[in-house]
């Protein structure tokens, strides 16, 4: 094989590479201003047959304190049945029939879903409650948090994978999009559960060795 050839190859043999590595989003080795997760709000609404409900989408970014930005305008909004529910490309639902659809939101590579059901009456997201409060863990541990949804018609449901979670000082301890602390070092943190303009807090106290 001559020269060109083979540097041609092996041209192609590094793209080729280099495509397998960066994945869906362009990005293997992330930075701090590169997506890192993203939740879409509100989840379980029933809404009446006609009116609008006005999805958001919130991304959680990869840099070292987690920031989380508003991301809707830059998401894909797509309905699993329109003809129950349509949604346009600013994030809007509108209730067409009798019924529940899932709406999904995409960002880069990372989606979320969430329901909404179209019936007789309106029903909304009233709080969040986060299990368990104020815990204590050891540091190098993890902890699993769960997040509660209580609606406007006194229901509940598990939320804990469709809101945000945040940890106001991930020197202390971190949270993913799971709801999962992993204790970092000694210290208290403030732990946010959010979906849309809702939201709860709970404390996680992290020790070097277990309280007596």
């Amino acid at each position: 094989m001559s020269l060109p050839w083979l540097v041609a190859a092996r041209g192609l043999a590094l793209s080729v590479l280099t495509l397998s590595l960066t994945g869906c989003c362009g990005q293997f080795f992330k930075g701090p201003h590169d997506l890192g997760a993203v939740s879409i709000a509100p989840d379980g609404h029933t809404i009446k047959l006609g009116s609008t409900q006005q999805f958001s989408a919130t991304g959680t970014f990869q840099d070292e304190n987690g920031a989380t930005g508003d991301v809707t305008a830059q998401t894909t909004w797509t309905s699993s049945d329109p003809q129950i529910a349509t949604i346009d490309a600013s994030g809007l639902a509108t209730g067409v029939a009798f019924g529940t659809t899932t709406i999904k939101g995409t960002c880069e590579c990372f989606s979320a879903k969430a329901t909404l059901t179209v019936g007789t009456e309106n029903i909304s997201l009233d709080s969040i409650m986060i299990s368990p409060a104020d815990k204590r863990i050891i540091s190098g541990n993890t902890q699993q948090f769960t997040a509660t949804a209580k609606y406007s018609n006194d229901t509940t449901s598990d939320i804990t994978t469709a809101v945000t979670w945040k940890s106001s000082d991930t020197g202390v301890a971190t949270i993913d999009s799971r709801g999962v602390a992993t204790a970092v070092s000694a210290g208290t943190t403030t732990i946010t559960a959010s979906s849309g303009a809702i939201s709860a807090t709970t404390t996680l106290t992290v020790s070097l060795v277990s309280s007596p």
